[in-house]
């Protein structure tokens, strides 16, 4: 059942929302409210679809039970919500099966949901409110949702930002060096006497508000002397196709740029196909180089070259930052930033591998 819209009390005021007030949008009395969001709804037989509205009307109106005070009575699911934008990607299924291992040695199960930019916040809400959760970790999360998740983490809920710098203090991240990896990739195409170096980004990357991969390649152009040129930047989705699409783009030009850094490996094999559909020869008429190092890419033909890095250690360090906060383990910094490395391979015609420490 789709709740009507209509006007909300956290859209007039900024005070906090009652139980009562779920209720009534919810249509159903305050004690229904309190067993479903104490997750007593479904051995006391409310159906299904009455605790969705619940959860749906604490969504809406950012309710906010104390999880503390949950605490305090003991309540506990064991559960850590792991909330991604897709889970059809390579790169999340190793993060998924990393984060996944992590919870189960320590006795806790990992919920793993997906949802698009738009639906974040009212997710987040649903699963923490609806009392599903102890605590969440949400990749990337758009910029406007740090204030909301600011709020629930001083409600004593546990959160941990993963694939992204902390938007605030009160929340602790796991992230990448993204922008040292754009450049350790970019001066090496600089390196191996490519002027003309094209850049595929992803266009969530305008959502996020971060252009962290796109900044490190600006870098490594002005840093060699080169001249930015906007008309060698094809922004688009993340995805095989959108790889395609961009490639696409960059091949009509009058004069085609000689190599290419892309955002993503999954990108990359899509700007591949490309190359190989209007018969461009990698590495010889371009070099292409990803970013990611997933497994795919060493599977392609020719062989990706990447930016690789750990994408179990980022899966498995956000877990245990979460069970850390539960269970009250030692502090964690802030931020825990994973290093980057190069990986050469065929597509980029370069033979060297660059050390950790080497151009940044």
């Amino acid at each position: 059942m789709t709740l009507a819209k209509r006007a909300l009390p956290h859209e007039r005021t900024s005070r906090r929302a009652t139980s009562a007030e779920v209720a009534k949008l919810a249509g159903v009395s305050r004690t229904t409210v309190s067993l479903v969001l104490n997750d007593r709804g479904g051995e006391l037989g409310i159906s299904a679809e009455t605790r969705a509205r619940v959860a749906d009307a604490a969504a809406r109106l950012s309710y906010q039970p104390s999880h503390a005070a949950r605490s305090l009575r003991r309540w506990r699911t064991n559960v850590i919500a792991l909330l991604l934008y897709t889970l059809d990607s390579f790169y999340n299924a190793e993060i998924i099966g990393a984060a996944h291992a992590a919870a189960l040695e320590r006795g806790y199960s990992l919920n793993i949901m997906s949802a698009k930019f738009d639906e974040v916040h009212r997710r987040a809400y649903s699963l923490l409110s609806g009392g599903v959760a102890d605590g969440v970790i949400v990749a990337a999360p758009p910029a406007d949702l740090a204030v909301d998740l600011k709020k629930l983490a001083e409600n004593g809920m546990p959160i941990v930002v993963m694939q992204h710098h902390s938007p605030d203090p009160a929340l602790q991240a796991v992230r990448v060096d993204l922008e040292r990896g754009g450049y350790v990739a970019t001066r090496h195409l600089i390196d191996l006497g490519h002027r003309r170096i094209a850049h595929i980004g992803s266009a969530s990357q305008r959502l996020l508000k971060r252009r962290e991969r796109s900044d490190g390649y600006a870098r490594a152009l002005e840093d060699a002397g080169i001249a930015a040129d906007p008309h060698l930047v094809a922004m688009a989705e993340p995805s095989l196709a959108g790889g395609f699409s961009a490639m696409e783009e960059l091949l009509a030009q009058d004069e085609r740029p000689s190599a290419v850094f892309v955002y993503s490996d999954q990108m990359a094999v899509g700007a591949l196909h490309a190359l190989h559909k209007h018969g461009v020869r990698v590495p010889e008429d371009m070099a292409v180089v990803g970013f990611d190092g997933i497994a795919l890419g060493g599977f392609v033909t020719p062989e990706l070259t990447t930016v690789d890095y750990s994408r179990a250690d980022i899966g498995r360090l956000a877990v245990e930052a979460v069970i850390g906060r539960l269970e009250g383990g030692a502090e964690l910094p802030r931020e825990q930033v994973l290093p980057v490395r190069l990986l050469v391979r065929e597509s980029c015609g370069g033979v060297r591998t660059v050390p950790d420490g080497e151009g940044a």
